[in-house]
């Protein structure tokens, strides 16, 4: 799995955008943080997925090292697809109480509650692999 820096941004309506300086024309937003990071996960595997549908080569990302950030913005990292396969259909078994809480928390982030997991999930990944 690539993990691509994005840069995140605060519009003048109170979104924040987010582009990838390795992805031209790979751009998305949020209300918040959060939902930006969430929208960011989504348009880059679009991108991706994109690309590769195209035939077209997927540039590897820069290393921060190595990048620039504009003045104004923040540079985050986005996890990209784990294996380009489009999202599946599945069961869990999850405590009534937490899955309350990830419906609240989803419903204030302005996700559905599979993107929040998802996107829980993609983090908790990078946070292990970093």
């Amino acid at each position: 799995m690539a993990i691509y820096p994005a840069f995140f941004e605060s519009g003048e309506d109170g979104h924040v955008v987010v582009s990838f300086p390795d992805l031209p024309g790979c751009l998305t937003q949020g209300e918040t943080e959060s939902e930006a990071m969430a929208m960011a996960i989504d348009a880059l595997g679009g991108h991706i997925a994109t690309l590769r549908d195209l035939g077209r080569d997927v540039p590897q990302p820069t290393p921060l090292s190595r990048l620039t950030v504009p003045q104004g913005l923040r540079v985050a990292l986005v996890p990209g697809p784990i294996d380009g396969e489009p999202p599946v259909r599945i069961n869990i078994s999850i405590n009534k109480g937490l899955l309350r809480e990830v419906d609240a928390c989803a419903k204030r982030e302005g996700m559905t509650r599979s993107g929040f997991l998802a996107s829980a999930a993609k983090s908790k990944i990078v946070h292990l692999q970093s």
